[in-house]
């Protein structure tokens, strides 16, 4: 009986988790087919512009290592988590590496936001110009 509302548990879990990550995927790629849509429909201006990378194709680029990242971070997460359970394996090691990562998304999550936009990246260089000519200087 412990044994089938383990199942049971870790079964209604898995489904919860599926489906909620299913909903952001769906969600992420509708937001990806509005860019590709408003990219090809504004494609005169932008051939007009400088030859980077349009903000729609960098927005969908965004969107697509987060959710990337997102999902497999989860998905990792879970599989060490439901394994820890049914093998009731408590092991430190088990737990740190599952502490690790649970914090790898988080972390990640700024850097890949501030890489995609160019405003912060000029900043991030100004100000590092700026530091390194004050501690020339001395």
């Amino acid at each position: 009986m412990n044994y089938i509302i383990k199942a049971l548990i870790l079964t209604t879990a898995f489904c919860k988790d599926a489906f909620l990550v299913g909903l952001m995927l769906a969600s992420s790629a509708y937001m990806v087919i509005i860019l590709f849509r408003h990219q090809r429909q504004y494609k005169h201006l932008h051939s007009l512009s400088h030859l980077r990378a349009s903000p729609e194709k960098r927005a969908t680029q965004t969107i697509l290592m987060l959710v990337v990242s997102f999902v497999v971070t989860y998905w990792v997460d879970f599989i060490i988590s439901s394994t820890a359970v049914l093998l009731r394996m408590y092991n430190p090691v088990i737990l740190s590496v599952q502490k690790f990562v649970m914090n790898v998304y988080p972390t990640i999550t700024p850097l890949i936001q501030i890489s995609s936009d160019n405003r912060i990246i000029s900043m991030l260089k100004h100000l590092q110009s700026v530091c390194h000519q004050i501690f020339k200087k001395r």
